[in-house]
């Protein structure tokens, strides 16, 4: 039947509505449109076109809107009431919609001809509920339950309910309270006639243009057959005289659900009226024949002459049409990354930002509770140890190429922290849904090789040596007795494996000089005399220790100069004695 599907969200996929929807449809809220849940097949609206009588023909059978006089369309006191006070209460609150009660009133007709049959009361409530067929994907639309059978008393299947049959899902967004008793409630004509209203004035719709009044009803039922039927009702309530018939009038319900035809199953006690020429699905009753008194002969009317029957043209066979695939609002469609899809880190560093995907169905509605997985390197598993990993997972253990997730309650879906290896280079990691065909969602991790540790800061280990001139003299011929160990800091913090660099300068030599060719020395790797020394690197805690400084023969004095990589440099003075002016180290 046509009802409305409003777009489900995460927390309507699993949990009861409320009460209702929000007094106006928010930014957040699924537009009403011919492509969104609400427009689909969900049952058998009453698509039979008015044929009212002109003043003065024979009558040829009711117009199937309660009791009303040749010539006028009857429509329920209290349904009438419930369309009226709907357009007034719009003309107040969205003024520029222009909505008029005439085209409520033909989607009233068309879903459920005004409740008649159902006992219609005057607060706007019916004796019987009305209820499309289940709507399990096998003959009408596939939606699962979003009210837990609050509304249409299912909680496997949405079902729509009311009189102007809302899905209970739309009816949280859109529901309203048109007869001000505190309830909203789709199954009282004066509160669905207003939800009604409101859906149909969405998205800022002038409804006194023909383009937008079009849209407004494709959105509630996206069928053209529909759409006639219903302005073919506004426009006959426009141009006669519409009479309020009693609400209690006989009538035959219409039954949007198949089911309760075939199955013989009446909403209401009493038989149903007998179908007569004219009469179509969910008309009212068949007057009775005028009798004619026994004794009074029945004259039988002249024959009429025959016309000449015109062969009727024939109809070439339409092409059967192809069935519309069903969608699930739980079927994953399309995974839409969120934020950048660049993440990067240095070797040997955890990534800052971990991936993520939007998880949406046909609609573009969240998908709560999907499995989602995300794989480094693609389906070739490229990636891993030496590469990038995810976190949680030890480097050596089988499978940190891979992890799955379930998307929250928003449908978001977050991959693992990731963590990189000590390979740089740039490495794809995929999400992927099952049975997601469009394109999947890449990102890529570049991983960069580490900066070169830096220090902008060195100092004695030791700020309290006693003995620091005796350590840095010592006499020709010899070494120095024993240097002192440095602490090297960056930011206040130990420079773990800062590498420093050592020069021995004569005391004279100009600033920027490189090293000389006399005086004190390193040993080198293959034993050679070196006055520049690219020390090992600073431990964890910045401590620095330097190498045995030999002496040649030339006495005199020197100094030794150590430099950080961003320049940061410490000169130590050396002084070597001539022989016999002090102790020989040997």
């Amino acid at each position: 039947m046509c009802a409305l599907a409003a777009g489900l969200t995460a927390a309507v996929a699993v949990n009861p509505l409320p009460l209702g929807g929000p007094a106006r449809a928010g930014a957040d809220e699924a537009g009403p449109g011919p492509g969104s849940p609400q427009s689909r097949h969900r049952g058998d609206p009453a698509l039979d076109l008015p044929n009212l009588l002109k003043e003065g023909d024979e009558p040829q059978g009711p117009t199937g809107d309660g009791v009303a006089a040749p010539g006028s369309a009857g429509i329920p006191a209290t349904a009438l009431a419930a369309y009226r006070k709907a357009e007034g209460v719009l003309r107040g609150s969205q003024p520029s919609c222009r909505l008029p009660w005439e085209l409520v009133a033909g989607i009233g007709r068309v879903e459920s001809v005004h409740a008649s049959g159902y006992g219609l009361r005057g607060d706007g409530s019916t004796a019987r509920p009305i209820r499309g067929p289940r709507l399990d994907g096998v003959q009408f639309a596939l939606i699962r339950d979003t009210d837990g059978g609050r509304w249409d008393g299912d909680a496997v299947f949405d079902r729509a309910v009311g009189p102007m049959q809302f899905i209970p899902s739309t009816w949280g967004s859109w529901g309203a309270d048109g007869n001000g008793d505190g309830v909203k409630d789709p199954n009282n004509i004066f509160d669905a006639a207003l939800g009604t209203a409101r859906y149909l004035c969405a998205g800022d719709r002038d409804l006194s243009r023909s383009a937008d009044l079009d849209r407004a009803v494709l959105s509630y039922n996206n069928s053209r057959a529909y759409v006639n039927a219903v302005r073919k009702w506004m426009d006959t309530y426009r141009g006669v005289g519409v009479v309020e018939t009693p609400d209690d009038a006989p009538a035959a319900p219409h039954r949007p659900d198949p089911a309760d035809r075939t199955s013989g199953v009446r909403p209401g006690p009493g038989p149903l009226p007998g179908r007569g020429q004219g009469q179509g699905r969910g008309q009212g009753p068949v007057s009775p024949a005028p009798q004619r008194r026994a004794d009074k002969p029945v004259p039988e009317p002249a024959e009429k002459p025959k016309p000449v029957e015109k062969p009727e043209p024939t109809e070439k066979p339409k092409p059967a049409e192809k069935p519309k695939p069903v969608v699930d609002h739980r079927t994953v469609t399309r995974l839409e990354p969120l934020g950048s899809r660049e993440l990067e880190a240095e070797v040997g560093q955890p990534l800052a930002r971990r991936p993520q995907v939007r998880v949406v169905d046909a609609h573009g509605h969240a998908v709560p509770g999907a499995r989602i997985t995300f794989r480094i390197g693609g389906t070739g598993g490229v990636g891993g140890t030496g590469g990038i990993r995810f976190a949680a997972a030890p480097a050596t253990t089988p499978g940190t190429t891979l992890a799955t997730v379930t998307s929250d309650p928003h449908g978001t879906a977050t991959a693992p922290a990731l963590q990189a290896g000590d390979r740089p280079g740039r490495y794809p990691v995929v999400a992927t849904a099952p049975g997601v065909r469009g394109p999947a969602a890449v990102f890529t991790a570049t991983v960069r090789p580490a900066a070169e540790p830096t220090a902008d800061r060195l100092e004695l280990w030791d700020p309290e040596t006693a003995n620091l001139p005796e350590l840095l003299r010592a006499g020709t011929g010899s070494r120095f007795p024993g240097l002192p160990s440095l602490r090297a800091t960056d930011r206040a913090r130990p420079a773990s494996g800062v590498r420093i660099t050592a020069t021995v300068l004569p005391a004279d030599r100009e600033e920027g000089a490189v090293g000389g060719t006399v005086g004190p020395c390193f040993e080198g790797a293959h034993g050679e005399e070196v006055r520049t020394l690219t020390l090992p690197p600073a431990g964890a805690d910045g401590r620095v220790t330097l190498p045995t400084l030999f002496t040649d023969q030339r006495p005199g004095t020197y100094t030794l100069r150590l430099t950080t990589p961003s320049g940061t440099v410490l000169d130590f003075p050396l002084t070597v004695t001539p022989p016999g002016s002090g102790p020989r180290t040997s």
